[in-house]
């Protein structure tokens, strides 16, 4: 007799009883330049795959996407005296820009893209919105950044490097500025793109070019600056930027990460547990260095989303710093109790 694992129980349902699995699919894609319009102007790196979808945080379809264009969401210029947010860098205010696309061009642009990637157009991808409980279900389009290892010059199945982008600014020869990005695999492996020709460098090679002022994260007013494929703008004024020693920490914080060791924030995080545990003067001058070799814009991690870095500086920098927490300043600006927060203190003070 033949069995039929399918078969329609006494109430007339399907029986799935069954083991359960699942499959995953890669899909291919590339980044490029682009702008999202969410209050501020963010510069940020599309992601757009050969199913036609571009990650621009929605990820729907591409008719959506042409609409997210057309409603100024993804944004093709910024205008002059306003500001341009760049993860990991800072905030500028500009003037005198000059774009390359208007919103129909941008939209041709990105289509010949997905069909470079997809010269036939098969499988396209067409959204449909899934609920499960009432509750909208969304996706992430967030791709993996890779390099291709190849074992032999025409290798049909190349290993593939995972590695992780970082912002920051070039000045060529000509003193020339222009927005970069850092693909980051290994202490051997930087490859610097966003330029007409990319090219590869180690990590000592990076430091030195900091160190001779090539590569930069702040801006001198008045420079102008060139985004690959979106266009130029000249630099009004700073709002705020991340110090280049710092971005050089995040670097060798990524290549730890990348390595499979604990990064910078985890170390502290370890640290910290350890000293509640066992509060002593050792443990806090090991959680201090642990705490100081964390880029200055990633402290806030160390803590929950209320409390921040908080405790951390409170245990080592003295009870005082609870006056710097957000939720102390609005109480005291309200004339409301103020909040505490108990520490311990080391065992052998």
């Amino acid at each position: 007799m033949k069995l039929n694992p399918f078969r329609k129980n006494r109430k007339n349902k399907i029986d799935f009883n069954l083991p359960k699995v699942y499959r995953t699919k890669t899909i291919r894609g590339v980044s490029m330049p682009g702008i999202i319009r969410n209050g501020t102007h963010f510069f940020v790196d599309l992601e757009v795959y050969e199913d036609g979808r571009v990650e621009c945080w929605n990820f729907e379809d591409f008719e959506h996407f042409k609409k997210d264009v057309k409603r100024g969401w993804v944004s093709v210029s910024i205008p002059n005296r306003e500001n341009i947010s760049i993860h990991g860098l800072g905030s500028w205010s500009i003037n005198d820009g000059i774009w390359i696309h208007n919103k129909e061009s941008f939209i041709d642009y990105v289509w010949s893209v997905i069909k470079y990637l997809n010269p036939n157009l098969d499988n396209l991808y067409s959204y449909s919105e899934k609920r499960e409980n009432n509750i909208i279900i969304g996706e992430s389009g967030k791709g993996k950044i890779y390099k291709e290892n190849k074992r032999i010059p025409d290798d049909p199945f190349p290993k593939k490097v995972i590695g992780k982008g970082a912002n920051l600014f070039l000045k060529d020869k000509e003193d020339k500025y222009h927005l970069i990005r850092l693909d980051i695999y290994n202490e051997e492996s930087i490859i610097v793109s966003r330029l007409e020709k990319s090219f590869e460098i180690t990590l000592a090679q990076l430091e030195q070019m900091i160190l001779e002022g090539k590569l930069l994260s702040e801006l001198p007013n008045g420079v102008q600056v060139n985004i690959l494929g979106l266009g130029n703008f000249k630099v009004e004024e700073k709002q705020y930027a991340t110090r280049i020693s710092e971005k050089l920490l995040e670097i060798k914080d990524t290549i730890r990460k990348l390595e499979g060791k604990p990064s910078t924030i985890e170390t502290c995080i370890k640290i910290h547990q350890q000293y509640t545990a066992n509060p002593t003067n050792d443990l806090r001058e090991q959680l201090k260095e642990a705490y100081e070799n964390i880029p200055e814009h990633e402290r806030a991690y160390v803590g929950d989303m209320d409390v921040k870095d908080t405790i951390i500086r409170m245990i080592i920098y003295g009870e005082q710093e609870i006056e710097n927490w957000s939720h102390y300043q609005l109480a005291k600006r309200m004339g409301e109790e103020l909040p505490s927060i108990s520490i311990p203190k080391p065992k052998n003070d």
